[in-house]
C-alpha cells in the first residue's frame, strides 16, 4: 500500500473511533467524553423574544420590558425582543451537553421601579433541557427554563427556533418583591428563542496531520 494511501486509510479509521459512542464506563462523570468541549463561536447574535400571551400579561399589568446593556431591546415580528451576543460557549463532544454566557441581560420595569436579570448562563444537559441563571441583586438566581424544544446539537453547531423559555419560580418572587405583584406565573413562557452558533473547531481539527 503507498505511503498516501495508508496514511488516509489510518485517518479515516481514527475518524470512525472517534465518532463512535465511547462506553459509559471509559467516561469521567460530566466530562463530555474522551475529547474536550468543542467551543462555540463567541459574538455570535441571537434573541429572546416575548411571546405574545407574555406580552398582554405585561401590559395589562403596566409593566414594560427592556433590555441591559450590552444586550439591546429590538422588534422582530412586532415583539420585543433582548439581543445580545454570545459571550463563551462549549458543547460537549458525545453531545451530552452544552453551556453558554452572555453578558447583559433583560429588565422589567414599572412607576420608576425596575427589576434586572443579567450575565446569563445556560447550563443544558443531554435531553436538551436547560436552566439559565441570572444576576439579579447581587446574587445567582434560576431565571428561566427550556424543554429543548426546537433545539439542535450537532457536532459543528447548535442551534435553535423559536425555543420556548419559561419563567422559573424564583424569577417571579423576585418580581413580586419588586413590584408588589409578578404579572407572569411559575412556569409561564416568557421568550421564544432563535439562535445559531458555529462550533470553532470541528472534529477535524482534533485529528493528527501527520502519521
Amino acid at each position: 500500500m503507498k505511503r498516501t494511501s495508508a496514511r488516509r486509510a489510518a485517518l479515516a479509521v481514527l475518524a470512525v473511533a472517534t465518532l463512535a459512542p465511547v462506553p459509559a464506563s471509559a467516561q469521567a462523570p460530566g466530562d463530555g467524553g474522551l475529547l474536550p468541549p468543542l467551543q462555540l463561536r463567541a459574538g455570535t447574535p441571537f434573541d429572546y423574544c416575548v411571546t405574545g400571551t407574555a406580552a398582554k400579561a405585561l401590559a395589562a399589568a403596566g409593566v414594560t420590558f427592556d433590555a441591559v446593556a450590552p444586550a439591546t431591546l429590538t422588534t422582530v415580528n412586532g415583539r420585543p425582543c433582548m439581543h445580545s451576543v454570545l459571550d463563551s460557549g462549549e458543547l460537549n463532544t458525545d453531545l451530552s451537553g452544552v453551556t453558554g454566557k452572555a453578558r447583559g441581560g433583560f429588565a422589567f420595569q414599572r412607576d420608576g421601579k425596575r427589576a434586572e436579570f443579567t450575565d446569563l448562563a445556560l447550563v443544558m444537559k443531554l435531553d436538551r433541557s436547560g436552566v439559565i441563571t441570572t444576576e439579579h441583586l447581587g446574587r445567582r438566581i434560576e431565571t428561566l427554563t427550556t424543554n429543548g424544544d426546537g433545539i439542535k446539537l450537532a457536532l459543528t453547531k447548535v442551534s435553535a427556533e423559536n425555543t420556548p423559555i419559561n419563567l422559573t419560580a424564583p424569577a417571579v418572587d423576585a418580581l413580586a418583591q419588586k413590584f408588589g405583584t409578578s404579572p407572569l406565573a411559575a412556569g409561564d413562557q416568557l421568550f421564544s428563542a432563535t439562535l445559531s452558533f458555529d462550533v470553532v473547531k470541528g472534529l477535524t481539527g482534533l485529528l493528527p496531520v501527520t502519521l
